[in-house]
């Protein structure tokens, strides 16, 4: 039969082989000794700056954790501030969809109070719009205006504009129309400038300016593309009317 292997009792470890310290120890690592091992890395040129650090170091620690309170600060009012503008934009289209116009436009106005910046000018559009279907041709034309101010889109803009000479025409205020037109002609974009001049002849017509109603048809005949005969001879025919 095989014999069994014997097994040898391990014998202690004398005290003696054991190291004592008294240097402390986290991680498995001697601080005292590892900070010291750093010092003896640092070259003689950086320890200045090694020595700064190590002075001042729970000020800089205090400093990072700053600017990381600071940055969660920041990002949490951003989520927040999107979080109100997308609730304000469901309450605004809540009051658009108000199929009595006169309360969608009493309901506008009142939310006009409150609105944040970035969406004012969508509300003023709104207010306009409605004030125009009501016919209360004042407030349409201060909605306009207003839109016309404080929008940085100039597509915005330019139609707020357009829109705000052609209620001047509605209510016969033709001299500050045509001034109105004419000074829409002066940055609108080449493709339009001859419908602007036209309604500016328009408005001249209306207050009996023959003269200046003439000078507005040929600026239009002018800022027509060459192919466009149609209006050409539409202008043209006018101005002759007029010369008569």
């Amino acid at each position: 039969m095989t014999e069994r292997p014997s097994i040898q009792k391990p014998s202690p470890i004398a005290a003696s082989e054991i190291k004592q310290s008294s240097d402390p120890i986290f991680g498995g690592i001697n601080i005292p000794k590892f900070s010291a091992d750093m010092q003896a890395e640092v070259s003689p040129e950086a320890a200045p700056l090694w020595n700064f650090v190590t002075k001042h170091i729970r000020y800089i620690a205090g400093a990072i954790v700053s600017l990381v309170v600071i940055i969660t600060v920041i990002a949490g009012w951003q989520w927040y501030r999107e979080k109100q503008l997308a609730e304000t934009k469901l309450n605004l289209g809540r009051i658009i969809a108000m199929p009595d116009p006169e309360n969608r436009f009493t309901e506008l106005k009142r939310f006009l109070e409150t609105v944040p910046a970035q969406l004012e000018s969508s509300v003023l559009l709104e207010l306009a719009s409605t004030a125009v279907s009501l016919e209360k041709w004042d407030d349409a034309l201060d909605f306009f205006k207003r839109i016309s101010l404080k929008t940085s889109s100039a597509p915005l803009g330019f139609s707020a504009r357009m829109n705000h000479a052609q209620l001047q025409m509605r209510k016969s205020d033709f001299l500050a129309a045509r001034k109105e037109f004419h000074e829409l002609a002066q940055s609108a974009p080449q493709e339009i400038k001859s419908l602007l001049y036209q309604l500016a002849a328009e408005a001249a017509e209306m207050s009996k300016d023959k003269a200046g109603a003439i000078t507005d048809y040929e600026a239009a005949v002018a800022a027509l593309p060459p192919t466009d005969s149609q209006s050409n001879a539409f202008f043209l025919a006018r101005i002759a009317q007029l010369k008569k």
